[in-house]
């Protein structure tokens, strides 16, 4: 059973290990402040390799949309807790980026 266990261990370590790049999504923002917040969610299996390149690419498009020019880092990632179990412990994270949108917002 011992034996059994440290497998299912190892299997589990080598998952986390290889997991690809979590998808950075908008999950909020401010037309009028001209802020975007980008997250991405993860669990307890996985270890991503966040591309924040990717997260200024994708506020800078939904500033544009707004009518801005462009965007930059606003605020370091931070971390919270989203998902808990019974016990209260953390198993899964979101880590949210604020950027700011640059140039003023074109009057349409």
């Amino acid at each position: 059973m011992l034996k059994g266990l440290l497998v299912l261990g190892t299997a589990a370590a080598l998952t986390a290990c290889v997991t690809p790049a979590a998808p950075i999504k908008v999950a909020g923002g401010n037309q009028s402040e001209g802020t975007v917040v980008m997250s991405v969610d993860y669990n307890i299996m996985q270890n991503p390799q966040t591309n924040w390149q990717e997260g200024l690419q994708k506020a800078s498009a939904q500033c544009l949309q707004w009518g801005y020019s462009g965007a930059i880092p606003s605020s370091k990632p931070s971390q919270t807790c989203s998902t808990k179990t019974q016990n209260g412990d953390c198993i899964g994270w979101t880590v949210s980026s604020t950027f700011q949108c640059t140039g003023g917002a074109q009057q349409q």
